[in-house]
């Protein structure tokens, strides 16, 4: 009815107004008619039907939060492949590490990223031989660290920790020694990768050569933190040199208490014995 209504309406408005005025004004005057006709039945059958449109975008409301819902982790799979493709974080034969996993890339996809799992660093560079399968929903929810490849060169830290009795410049001096002439042979070329390498990252990097920093644990003995610069998959074997001729060359032996330390735990021992003979008389 609302249709019909309008329909001859608008026939009988247009013969109205342009039986008596020429052809561009009546085309206009179409033109005017038409829309407003238009507009009116669009505004009449939405007044007619307006709690079925609001049912029908309820209902279409929910099957798409329940969609969500359902394929989440899909999407943020395929969001992590995103960022890892718009990022350029990484590619295939990279070592990385992320949420505690260590490991090289050998594929990765739109759901997914396999590695091949390596073990802890002072343990060397070789995998383990195990495959670990991890979704690309992990690189949204954590850091990604990209470590250098086995033949390049980076600064490589590990710490020897020792007893009071050392002498800090002695120690220093012999560890000195030892990373100069575990570097040597690899120095020139060493400096060449580190100049390169600062100069495309600029910003500075550790190296070249070593570093020693003299440091004390909680329980007052002496750590030494030790950087060498050299060579990813030489630094396990250039650490145990270096290690193994400091320990050579110091006089490690047995520790001998100090008087006061000595004065202090025999007072410990007497009253521990004193209290073990009181709580046996007790019991008799």
């Amino acid at each position: 009815m609302i249709l019909a209504g309008v329909t001859v309406s608008r026939w009988t408005v247009e013969w109205a107004v342009t039986r008596r005025c020429d052809a561009l004004a009546a085309r206009r005057r179409r033109f005017t008619i038409r829309a407003v006709c238009n507009a009116a039945v669009a505004i009449a059958l939405l007044g007619i039907w307006l709690s079925e449109i609001q049912n029908i975008m309820f209902s279409l409301a929910a099957v798409m939060v329940a969609l969500v819902v359902a394929t989440k982790e899909l999407l943020m799979c395929v969001a992590g492949s995103v960022l890892r493709f718009g990022g350029h974080l990484f590619k295939v034969g990279d070592r990385i590490e992320l949420t505690g996993i260590h490991g090289e890339v050998i594929d990765h996809g739109l759901f997914s990223t396999t590695i091949m799992e390596l073990p802890p660093h002072h343990l060397g560079h070789a995998g383990t031989g195990r495959m670990v399968m991890l979704p690309n929903s992990i690189l949204l929810t954590g850091p990604v660290r990209v470590e250098p490849q086995p033949r390049q060169y980076a600064p490589h830290r590990f710490t020897l920790t020792l007893e009071g009795q050392a002498a800090p410049r002695e120690v220093v001096n012999h560890i000195r020694a030892a990373a100069l002439a575990a570097l040597a042979g690899d120095l020139d070329r060493a400096t060449r990768f580190h100049r390169l390498t600062a100069g495309k990252a600029g910003a500075d990097i550790a190296g070249p050569g070593h570093e020693v920093a003299v440091a004390t644990t909680d329980l007052g003995k002496l750590q030494f933190h030790i950087m060498i610069y050299c060579l990813v998959k030489d630094a396990r074997a250039l650490e145990q040199t270096i290690l193994l001729d400091v320990l050579e060359k110091l006089p490690l032996g047995e520790r001998t208490p100090r008087p006061a330390e000595a004065k202090a735990w025999a007072e410990i021992a007497q009253q521990l014995r004193e209290g073990a003979g009181q709580r046996r008389g007790a019991a008799a």
